[in-house]
């Protein structure tokens, strides 16, 4: 044993003697911070130069993070000065200084840049915004950069992003797991509720300003969600001056949509408004098939087998306004408000097949569904921000309300063949009301020794109303009846009321942020059918931990951990079921359990001027963890809903690999490798199962000259496990071009998503008493030409070349 682990031994004796010597290396650090002087916010991206007197020789460059803070690291002892510029502001130079040999940190005081008072009717900008921003915590996709927003949805535009996956029907998962939070604009949305698969593929990718994902998130953030938050951030233009764009794109099987975005800011006030709409024919189909198994043999009792078609044309409508308002240099405010439509015409045809264990037809009969869908959203947010003196000091009040309703309304009419039945019709109205309101109140303040404190108050209040209507035709009173085994509604009522604080404090290489988050949480399902009521109150405390470490200039490690949440939707918890098909129905569960998650996750980033490279091990635990599960309540019906298991494990290495090669090629790939296990709690029919799955995208832009740009998307899906079967792999592959014309105001796009034609999606399921494969398909190959005119005054001294970079 020993001469096996001599290596190991003699590894960990290195190290031991290593650190020390590595330690007593004394690196010079430069810190500052960079802030619009008007109103005090902090400048994101802004460009730093350090110059070496007394030639002016440039030294370093990089960029300021989102909170305007930047960092030099590994400058040796001299004199030096700094010149700060940001696009539409003046140029401003900090004072020269000295750093003396034995330093170890100098802090440079706050940068503060003017607006400059220059206009020029046309800018030119010779360097493009990074599509990819990564990090060990964070990714942030800048969607502008990427072809398919020009013409596609938001479902389009998560399919290029490291981590994320969409499925066929629009599920969105983030490394492997569908319970993923998605915020609009930092906050919850109705929208992003029962229907939100729907919703993701009909919002306009050209209404995005950029998508954040947060593996781990700090205890400022709600704990929702089994793998992270997905962050939908919609545009708001801050440039002075009036600018806009129109957009325009024309697709095959009849597709089209458009987009306008005006924004007009003269001095400390920001008006800003934008309408799109997106105008598709959808086509989908499905095919089943179900064997039925003797539960003692094994053997074949029956088969039954459906196939599905199914046609949509929604029309989408989103419109957004606001303004924001610098009242001095320390408090300014802002309202904001965003309407959503969206109507739909469905038809659906269902052909149904029974046959006996002799492969004998026994029924065959067609289910027509003619399907009108309207949905209708309606948000405001509020906010009034008060900067204290000093840097980072400062308080937020925001408060969000959104209102969503949704009604579908559902005419079946059904055809017999074998047996020869009279024809039948029956219908379903499904309505759903969400209000949802939010208040956050945050406070920061920095703390004596390169400490800051965070802490605030997060209130949510949601309820959702579940109203289903069912009817039949009756042959002899020549009527519709009220049909009381489909007739029901479910109210659920949730209230949060959540209290955080974080702590920062940084070292010279050191960073450590530990948080708290408090949450009382009231639930109340009223089964107003029934007349019952179930409620389930809890109390939980949510820690975080983020320690990070930055070995030398572009290298950093980071260590997170948190524990998060899974909390029922009204869907979930209601125990009615839907009846639009009758063989294969859906419920929720009203006893069902928050899921409870501890996920850490190890993280190391490089950073070079060509490349990055941040691998990634993560871990997730899950208490409580639930699943769809699937039993027949007979021969005939299937019946799906949520089911509690004991434990669910997952592990995983995420590799993230960035590419620069001139001006002429950039390059991101991104691979996703985990186990995933899931034991069952006793007494259920599903027993431990567990998988090695994986996940890649392979993303590719070519700058042909300084207009022209070609895009390429590979998506790759591995086998993934269900808790009574597994979903089959998937690959597809997506291109694009842009033609930038009379100098960048006009440009030309030509879109082409699942080029092969290839993606489906396939499933299969053992329950023991039958087994099922479930193969689905849609129209994936969509091509759009579009065109985009850009317009406006911005504000600017004289063209400068715009610096971005990886760090967050």
């Amino acid at each position: 044993m020993i001469g096996r682990n001599r290596h190991v031994y003699l590894f960990i004796l290195f190290l031991l003697v290593r650190l020390p010597v590595l330690a007593q290396t004394t690196a010079i650090t430069i810190e500052g911070a960079i802030h619009d002087k008007a109103s005090g916010n902090p400048i994101e991206f802004a460009s730093i130069q350090l110059l070496q007197l007394p030639d002016s020789i440039l030294v370093k460059t990089t960029v300021s993070e989102k909170k305007g803070k930047f960092r030099l690291e590994d400058v040796r002892p001299g004199n030096y000065l700094l010149r700060c510029s940001f696009i539409g502001y003046e140029i401003s130079q900090v004072a020269p200084f000295s750093i003396l040999p034995g330093s170890s940190l100098y802090t440079v005081e706050r940068v503060d840049l003017l607006v400059s008072g220059k206009a020029l009717a046309e800018v030119t900008v010779t360097s493009r915004k990074q599509s990819l921003v990564t990090g060990i915590d964070r990714k942030i996709y800048n969607v502008d950069q990427d072809i398919m927003s020009r013409s596609g949805s938001v479902s389009d535009i998560l399919k290029n992003i490291p981590s994320v996956e969409v499925d066929i029907e629009g599920a969105v998962l983030l490394r492997g797991s569908g319970d993923v939070m998605i915020l609009i604009n930092g906050k919850p949305s109705p929208l992003m509720g029962r229907s939100r698969a729907e919703i993701l593929q009909q919002i306009p990718a050209n209404t995005i300003e950029r998508i954040e994902v947060i593996t781990n998130p700090s205890a400022r953030y709600r704990p929702d969600g089994v793998s992270g938050i997905i962050n939908i951030v919609l545009k708001k233009n801050t440039r002075n001056g009036f600018n806009g764009s129109v957009i325009l794109n024309a697709g095959n099987l009849d597709r089209y949509n458009g987009s306008i975005n005006l924004n007009y800011r003269p001095k400390k006030l920001n008006l800003f408004a934008n309408y799109s709409r997106r105008l598709d024919t959808r086509r989908r189909f499905n095919n089943l098939e179900r064997f039925y198994l003797d539960s003692l043999t094994g053997l074949e009792e029956g088969l039954f087998k459906q196939n599905n078609s199914f046609t949509g044309r929604p029309d989408g409508h989103v419109a957004s306004a606001g303004m924001d308002y610098t009242i001095d240099d320390r408090n300014s405010i802002g309202i904001s408000g965003t309407l959503y439509s969206r109507d739909q015409l469905r038809n659906i045809i269902s052909s149904n097949y029974r046959y006996d264990s002799l492969k004998q037809l026994t029924e065959h009969f067609d289910r027509f569904n003619r399907s009108q869908e309207t949905e209708r959203e309606r948000s405001l947010t509020a906010f009034f921000t008060h900067r204290f003196k000093g840097e980072d000091h400062q308080m937020e009040i925001e408060f969000n309300a959104d209102r969503s309703k949704e009604i579908e309304d559902n005419r079946f009419t059904n055809q017999y063949y074998f047996p020869v039945n009279n024809v039948s019709n029956d219908n379903t109205i499904i309505k759903v009301t969400d209000n949802e309101y939010q208040l956050t109140i945050d406070y920061s303040t920095p703390l004596p020794g390169d400490a800051k404190l965070e802490a605030g108050y997060d209130g949510n209040s949601n309820k959702e109303d579940l109203d289903f209507y069912g009817e039949y035709f009756d042959m002899v009173q020549s009527g519709f009846i009220k049909d009381i085994e489909k007739t029901n509604r479910f109210i659920f009522d949730q209230t949060i009321h959540a209290v955080y604080t974080t702590l920062e404090k940084n070292w010279v290489k050191w960073g450590l942020t530990v948080g708290l988050r408090a949450e009382q949480v009231n639930t109340k399902g009223h089964l107003v059918t029934l007349d019952s009521i179930v409620k389930n109150n809890y109390f939980k405390i949510y820690p975080t931990l983020h320690l990070g470490y930055a070995l030398k200039e572009g290298h950093e490690m980071q260590l997170n951990y948190s524990k998060r949440v899974n909390r029922p939707d009204g869907d979930d918890l209601n125990p009615f079921p839907e009846y639009q098909d009758p063989r294969n129905l859906r419920s929720g569960n009203p006893k069902l359990l928050p899921e409870i998650i501890h996920s850490v996750e190890f993280g190391y980033k490089w950073q070079h001027k060509q490349f990055s490279f941040v691998p990634s091990i993560y871990y997730r635990y899950k208490v409580n963890g639930y699943t769809q599960v699937t039993e027949a309540l007979d021969d005939t019906i299937l019946l799906t809903r949520m089911q509690n298991l004991s434990r669910d494990q997952s592990a995983g290495l995420e590799l993230i690999f960035s590419v620069k090669a001139g001006k002429w090629f950039s390059t991101n790939l991104n691979s996703n490798i985990f186990y995933n296990r899931i034991e069952a709690a006793a007494g259920t029919s599903i027993g431990n199962r567990s998988i090695i799955s994986m996940s890649a995208n392979f993303n590719s832009n070519f700058n042909i000259g300084k207009t022209t740009v070609l895009q390429s998307g590979i998506n790759y899906r591995s086998a993934r496990l269900t808790a009574q079967g597994k979903t089959y792999p998937t690959v597809v592959l997506n291109m694009g071009m842009r033609q930038d014309l009379f100098r960048n105001k006009v440009s030309l796009s030509l879109t082409a998503s699942d080029l092969f034609n290839s993606l489906r999606q396939k499933t299969k399921l053992n329950t023991g008493s039958f087994l099922q494969t479930n193969t689905s398909r849609r129209d994936g190959r969509i091509v759009y030409l579009g065109i985009s005119y850009r317009f406006g005054i911005i504000k600017k001294e004289k063209e400068e070349k715009m610096q971005f970079d990886d760090n967050i």
